[in-house]
């Protein structure tokens, strides 16, 4: 599997995850917009961490995810540790 095909993956996986657990909309999801402007707050991020963390070994320091991000820059800092794991 290529790196553009494991990102692509966890993009979706991510999406599919914030969209099961805190009921929002993926399209909205992957239509670029912030987490801000989804109205994802730092708690719902802390939950997320905690979430990828149980279900993924994906450990992401608080403050790592912020919610000026867009999706594609949430999935690049998990990206980047599933490399680093």
């Amino acid at each position: 599997m290529t790196a553009l095909t494991t990102q692509y993956s966890l993009k979706h996986q991510v999406s599919g995850l914030i969209s099961e657990k805190f009921g929002l909309d993926e399209a909205e999801l992957l239509s670029g917009a912030t987490f801000d402007e989804l109205d994802i707050d730092s708690l719902i991020l802390v939950e997320l961490s905690l979430i990828l963390r149980k279900g993924m070994g994906v450990v992401l320091l608080e403050g790592e995810l912020k919610s000026s991000f867009t999706l594609d820059e949430a999935v690049a800092v998990i990206s980047a540790k599933v490399a680093q794991a």
